[in-house]
């Protein structure tokens, strides 16, 4: 079965990644090692065209260094596309927020895999943006 919007288990994924927004955001970083993959992979684009490739670690400690000093208290998001079937996810997102040292505007394809009996997310591909605008 192809993953659709309209799967029981979109609604389930989309939870899962906004408790990890809401969770990065109030700085509870102990969710990242729960909800990432043991296996995943990041793609950040630069507005420079500088790709920077991590795995889990890697990006885990991206996050707590760029995002460890900002104060998100009010985490936007927009969502583009959730869609699942019974094992897999995927999200497509817009976010606010200056990770990169810059607030910008920020687009990311998450892929999610059920496995150990909760959502995962396996990979992600961050593009940034030159500047925040409205999306």
């Amino acid at each position: 079965m192809p993953m659709t919007e309209e799967h029981p288990n979109a609604a389930a994924v989309k939870e899962t990644l906004d408790g990890l927004i809401h969770g990065v955001s109030g700085h509870s970083f102990e969710v990242l090692n729960d909800l990432y993959h043991r296996d995943m992979q990041t793609y950040v684009l630069l507005n420079d065209s500088t790709l920077m490739r991590n795995d889990k670690d890697g990006f885990m400690a991206f996050i707590k260094a760029n995002m460890g000093a900002l104060k998100d208290d009010n985490p936007w998001v927009k969502y583009h596309l959730v869609e699942a079937d019974d094992t897999q996810g995927h999200i497509v997102i817009s976010r606010k927020n200056d990770a990169t040292g810059r607030y910008q505007l920020i687009s990311l394809s998450i892929d999610f895999v059920f496995e150990d009996g909760r959502w995962q997310i396996i990979r992600e591909v961050i593009m940034t943006r030159d500047q925040a605008t409205d999306a």
